[in-house]
């Protein structure tokens, strides 16, 4: 991947917000187009606020789920980061919403911002994100800059803030808030519907070859499945539960085994998982049949488009593992 040159860097320091005016591409747009009435709009972020003087048309996003969201708000974005490495930009229950042309997609965890610049886009998200802010500052240089939003834990900010912080970038809050409304709405009917899932105990485990995370309090995954009335089990709390992730070591898994468990595998079959984690395999609930492997990233960085799609389908898995 291209990153930027040390000479490159220096160049975006002298140069400042000039670069916005470089790069061909797709403007972005979507239905009716944005209308300048509103702004200029501040946005404030973990960073500091971030003023955005009229309607954006070359958006780029570089958060996990920041392109979910342009999406849903009916934006075509211009260039998109896949920390995920989705070929398209973004994952299957969003790459309907992608029309001709297609936005520049680039991958891996380090920001391509010679390419950002060559965009010339008049913002850029970073919502969904860490929040820090060497590349922040590096990005602001290039074109009004979005951060995590404030009070967020780094890389886990909640599907709602991200939506409702896009929205607000964009123009279209009122839009976003339909959004966050209509999603909430969709998961308060999942756990209408299934009210065995209400106080039921529920861990997180990311599992891959170097170890074991488990999702804390501030987890993705955790805060979207609180939407269906599951809860964290007791020994969490001792583990840091505040946390979005804390690697755990095999001799406390006890800790956290649950009435459900969702386990995250990097690519790997739950067999080759057990047999390389003895003491996962070990759980009540693992030998019970509560474990579910979560077959895509839908959940993973939560947004108003994968939950739905993510839900739908973990759902019956839910009510198999729960009887």
């Amino acid at each position: 991947m291209v990153t930027l040159s040390r000479r490159a860097l220096l160049g975006l320091a002298g140069a400042g917000l000039a670069l916005t005016a470089c790069g061909g591409g797709p403007a972005a747009s979507g239905p009716g187009g944005a209308a300048a009435e509103g702004f200029p709009v501040t946005v404030r972020h973990s960073l500091g606020e971030t003023v955005i003087e009229a309607p954006p048309r070359r958006v780029v996003t570089l958060g996990f789920s920041d392109a979910d969201v342009v999406l849903a708000l009916g934006v075509q974005p211009v260039g998109i980061h896949s920390t995920y490495d989705f070929p398209s930009g973004v994952g299957p229950w969003a790459e309907s919403r992608l029309t001709d042309p297609r936005p520049v997609v680039w991958g891996g965890r380090i920001f391509n911002y010679e390419g950002i610049a060559a965009l010339g886009p008049d913002v850029i998200l970073a919502v969904s994100d860490s929040g820090d802010r060497g590349p922040y500052d590096i990005l602001s240089k290039i074109a009004p800059t979005v951060a995590l939003p404030a009070g967020a834990v780094r890389y886990s900010a909640s599907w709602q803030q991200t939506t409702r912080t896009i929205a607000l970038a964009l123009g279209r809050a009122d839009q976003g808030e339909r959004l966050v409304t209509d999603t909430e709405a969709y998961l308060a009917r999942v756990a209408t519907d299934n009210p065995g899932f209400a106080g039921r105990t529920l861990t997180y485990l990311d599992v891959y070859p170097g170890g074991i995370t488990v999702g804390g309090g501030q987890g993705r995954v955790v805060q979207m499945m609180r939407g269906l009335g599951f809860v964290q089990p007791p020994g969490l709390p001792g583990l840091e539960s505040a946390k979005s992730l804390t690697q755990i070591s095999p001799e406390l898994l006890g800790q956290v085994d649950a009435d459900v468990m969702l386990v995250y595998g990097f690519g790997s079959d739950l067999p080759r998982l057990l047999a390389a984690n003895p003491s996962l395999a070990g759980l009540p609930s693992v030998k019970a049949g509560r474990v579910h492997l979560l077959p895509d990233l839908s959940l993973s960085s939560p947004s108003v488009l994968s939950i739905p799609y993510g839900v739908d389908r973990l759902v019956p898995e839910l009510r198999r593992m729960l009887g």
